[in-house]
């Protein structure tokens, strides 16, 4: 018993007589009134003794009830905060590069040469830029292997889904949602436009 509560808060006591009470029976702890100096635990004001100066013996029995009367009175004391904590970091404009995988992902807008592009998925959003960009630099789609992993074409019949970039030229935008951030990250950086393209994840209320 000694070894199983001897550290526990069932066992604990405060008082500013240790060194009379120690080693002693639990009655005459209880009651010890030397030199009417009032030691034992039945004199003591404090709360945590309150209960022991109530008992008549104390066995393995008190022992737990004691642990579960002080660890409630704790838990109502000490309550634990109620603090909510957000981890969506969906809620944020972030750098297309720094953004989490898109799967599944809806999106609220995106911020591209600091404008506004109301666009709402990952297709609405490969579209738009690829068409910017291909205006500005089409060189950077024929000089790398963007244009072949993009499989640019001026015959749309060679593409699942063709997406228009002008008049003359198609890529394929039957891709994955995680294809089409890699594809167009590859294009800005080409570009060396990393920082001209931030998207704002929808949350789930926007969603639903």
């Amino acid at each position: 018993m000694k070894e199983k509560y001897l550290n526990t808060i069932a066992n604990l006591t405060l008082s500013g007589n240790n060194g009379k009470l120690s080693n002693k029976y639990f009655t005459e702890k209880r009651d010890m009134n030397l030199d009417n100096k009032e030691q034992g635990y039945k004199f003591s004001r404090l709360w945590l003794n309150r209960h022991l100066a109530s008992l008549s013996k104390r066995d393995l029995e008190e022992l737990d009830k004691r642990f579960e009367l002080i660890s409630d009175r704790y838990l109502k004391v000490w309550k634990y905060p109620s603090v909510e904590v957000s981890t969506d970091e969906e809620s944020e404009e972030i750098n297309i590069f720094d953004a989490e995988d898109p799967t599944n992902k809806k999106l609220e807008y995106a911020i591209f040469f600091d404008q506004k592009l109301e666009v709402k998925n990952t297709s609405e959003l490969f579209a738009e830029v690829n068409k910017t960009l291909f205006e500005l630099n089409p060189q950077s789609y024929f000089a790398s292997d963007l244009g072949e992993k993009l499989n640019l074409t001026k015959d749309k019949n060679k593409c699942r889904s063709a997406l228009s970039l002008n008049e003359t030229y198609f890529i394929e935008q039957h891709l994955s949602s995680k294809e089409k951030f890699a594809r167009i990250m590859q294009a800005l950086t080409l570009m060396g436009l990393p920082d001209e393209l931030f998207i704002k994840y929808a949350s789930e209320e926007e969603i639903y």
